[in-house]
Protein backbone atom coordinates (compact mmCIF):
# COMPACT_ATOMS: atom_id res chain seq x y z
CA UNK A 1 0.00 0.00 0.00
CA UNK A 2 1.37 3.08 -1.08
CA UNK A 3 0.42 6.31 1.17
CA UNK A 4 0.80 8.83 -1.72
CA UNK A 5 -1.60 6.96 -3.56
CA UNK A 6 -4.22 6.33 -0.40
CA UNK A 7 -3.80 10.01 -0.12
CA UNK A 8 -4.55 10.57 -4.10
CA UNK A 9 -7.29 8.83 -3.92
CA UNK A 10 -8.50 10.34 -0.63
CA UNK A 11 -8.55 13.90 -2.59
CA UNK A 12 -10.22 12.07 -5.66
CA UNK A 13 -13.59 11.39 -3.16
CA UNK A 14 -12.70 14.88 -1.41
CA UNK A 15 -13.23 16.31 -4.52
CA UNK A 16 -16.33 14.31 -5.80
CA UNK A 17 -18.11 14.67 -2.83
CA UNK A 18 -18.04 18.28 -3.46
CA UNK A 19 -19.28 17.99 -6.89
CA UNK A 20 -22.08 15.28 -5.64
CA UNK A 21 -23.24 17.93 -3.43
CA UNK A 22 -23.56 20.46 -6.29
CA UNK A 23 -25.49 18.23 -7.79
CA UNK A 24 -27.05 17.06 -5.32
CA UNK A 25 -28.66 20.46 -5.01
CA UNK A 26 -29.55 20.46 -8.31
CA UNK A 27 -31.32 17.68 -8.64
CA UNK A 28 -33.31 18.63 -5.34
CA UNK A 29 -34.42 21.67 -7.04
CA UNK A 30 -35.05 19.65 -10.40
CA UNK A 31 -37.17 17.46 -8.27
CA UNK A 32 -39.25 19.75 -6.26
CA UNK A 33 -40.22 22.31 -9.71
CA UNK A 34 -41.58 18.41 -11.13
CA UNK A 35 -43.43 17.77 -8.16
CA UNK A 36 -44.89 21.25 -8.85
CA UNK A 37 -45.45 21.24 -12.21
CA UNK A 38 -47.12 17.45 -11.56
CA UNK A 39 -49.50 18.94 -8.48
CA UNK A 40 -50.36 22.00 -10.53
CA UNK A 41 -51.64 19.94 -13.83
CA UNK A 42 -53.35 17.04 -11.55
CA UNK A 43 -54.87 19.57 -9.53
CA UNK A 44 -56.19 21.21 -12.94
CA UNK A 45 -57.63 18.34 -14.59
CA UNK A 46 -59.39 17.59 -11.36
CA UNK A 47 -61.00 20.58 -11.32
CA UNK A 48 -61.76 20.54 -14.74
CA UNK A 49 -63.25 17.20 -14.70
CA UNK A 50 -65.01 18.46 -11.88
CA UNK A 51 -66.36 21.49 -13.85
CA UNK A 52 -67.42 18.58 -16.70
CA UNK A 53 -69.62 17.10 -13.83
CA UNK A 54 -67.78 13.85 -13.72
CA UNK A 55 -68.46 11.32 -11.65
CA UNK A 56 -66.83 11.72 -8.44
CA UNK A 57 -65.41 8.04 -7.83
CA UNK A 58 -64.00 8.83 -11.54
CA UNK A 59 -62.01 12.22 -11.39
CA UNK A 60 -58.70 10.84 -9.47
CA UNK A 61 -58.51 7.99 -11.90
CA UNK A 62 -59.30 10.11 -15.13
CA UNK A 63 -57.09 12.86 -13.76
CA UNK A 64 -54.19 10.47 -13.49
CA UNK A 65 -54.85 8.97 -16.65
CA UNK A 66 -53.95 12.28 -18.50
CA UNK A 67 -51.26 11.89 -21.09
CA UNK A 68 -50.25 15.39 -19.81
CA UNK A 69 -50.53 14.59 -16.15
CA UNK A 70 -49.14 11.18 -16.90
CA UNK A 71 -46.04 12.29 -18.48
CA UNK A 72 -45.73 15.11 -15.41
CA UNK A 73 -46.07 12.46 -13.09
CA UNK A 74 -43.18 9.92 -14.68
CA UNK A 75 -40.95 13.30 -15.22
CA UNK A 76 -41.59 13.61 -11.36
CA UNK A 77 -40.46 9.80 -10.83
CA UNK A 78 -37.82 10.17 -12.10
CA UNK A 79 -36.32 13.36 -10.89
CA UNK A 80 -36.96 11.43 -7.42
CA UNK A 81 -35.19 8.76 -8.50
CA UNK A 82 -32.11 10.33 -9.73
CA UNK A 83 -31.95 12.72 -6.53
CA UNK A 84 -31.94 9.17 -4.19
CA UNK A 85 -29.65 7.65 -6.11
CA UNK A 86 -27.35 11.19 -5.47
CA UNK A 87 -27.77 10.85 -2.09
CA UNK A 88 -26.84 7.38 -1.91
CA UNK A 89 -23.39 8.09 -4.51
CA UNK A 90 -22.34 10.74 -1.93
CA UNK A 91 -23.16 7.99 0.73
CA UNK A 92 -20.59 5.65 -0.91
CA UNK A 93 -18.48 8.40 -1.30
CA UNK A 94 -18.16 8.98 1.93
CA UNK A 95 -17.71 5.60 3.32
CA UNK A 96 -15.07 5.28 0.71
CA UNK A 97 -13.24 8.39 2.38
CA UNK A 98 -13.48 6.87 5.67
CA UNK A 99 -11.73 3.54 5.18
CA UNK A 100 -9.06 5.56 2.96
CA UNK A 101 -8.47 7.61 5.94
CA UNK A 102 -8.51 4.10 8.83
CA UNK A 103 -5.94 2.90 6.00
CA UNK A 104 -4.15 5.81 6.26
CA UNK A 105 -4.23 5.42 10.65
CA UNK A 106 -3.21 1.99 9.87
CA UNK A 107 0.04 2.34 8.21
CA UNK A 108 1.21 5.32 10.32
CA UNK A 109 0.51 2.76 13.15
CA UNK A 110 2.55 0.05 11.18
CA UNK A 111 5.15 3.08 10.51
CA UNK A 112 5.50 3.64 14.11
CA UNK A 113 5.99 0.11 15.25
CA UNK A 114 8.48 -0.77 12.38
Amino acid sequence: MNPQKIFEELDNCILALSKGNIEQKQLGLKKAKAERDYRIKYNQKMIELKLEKCQATLITSLAKSNPEVAELAMERDIAESAYYTCISATENLRLEAEILRTKVAWLRTELRNS
